[in-house]
């Protein structure tokens, strides 16, 4: 269960229409998403009185982006614990080695945390209705992109946190690594910058 529902969809699955198994990544991809959705709600609910407290909007975006980017990788670890911890308390065993449960999560993991910064970033365009729903779209998306070409799947984000999509599971077209782990700190990152850039924009037009 736990390597169907987070390892993604494997490439001898993607000669025919990956329904079943894209199906399963986005239905975790989509409940992790309103799980942060509802935290950041929450902390939505508080940011005028935070803002009043920084003098500057930028040092404000700085803690605001860190903190909740550090919420949304420990709600990714808590949900993947949790889902893991009542597999086992179902079928009383583990189809996964320690090595493979390790790798999956990881990359889950850190594929989570480039959807949290997302996320964040999207808030400050004030489309926060329909952001869930754009980055379930956008990551299903980009991986159908390499749904019929192999050779493009490894370039697709939106396979990325998949590890039967990665190079320890298929060497000829798995995605690297570390590689892609340190492009999607880089994107991280760019969104921090890029909604910095945003927001210095609308501090300078006093909005």
């Amino acid at each position: 269960m736990f390597f169907k529902f987070f390892a993604g969809v494997p490439m001898d699955e993607m000669d025919t229409f990956p329904l079943l198994p894209l199906g399963r990544w986005l239905l975790m991809t989509g409940i992790y998403l309103l799980m942060i959705s509802f935290h950041f709600d929450i902390s939505r609910q508080n940011r005028r009185f935070a803002m009043v407290r920084y003098s500057r909007v930028l040092r404000w975006w700085r803690i605001h982006f860190l903190k909740n980017l550090f919420d949304g990788v420990l709600a990714a670890i808590i949900f993947l614990g949790v889902f893991k911890i009542i597999e086992l308390l179902v079928l009383q065993k583990s189809m996964e080695s320690l090595k493979e449960i390790f790798v999956v999560s990881v990359l889950w993991t850190v594929h989570a945390a480039v959807l949290s910064a997302g996320f964040l970033f999207l808030e400050l365009l004030n489309i926060r209705k329909i952001i869930p729903g754009a980055i379930l779209l956008f990551e299903g998306f980009t991986f159908l992109g390499g749904f019929r070409l192999k050779e493009i799947a490894k370039f697709m984000f939106g396979s990325w946190g998949m590890y039967v999509q990665s190079n320890l599971y298929e060497d000829r077209y798995g995605f690297p690594v570390i590689s892609v782990i340190l492009i999607q700190a880089a994107i991280i990152a760019g969104l921090f910058r890029l909604g910095g850039y945003l927001l210095k924009g609308r501090e300078m037009d006093g909005v």
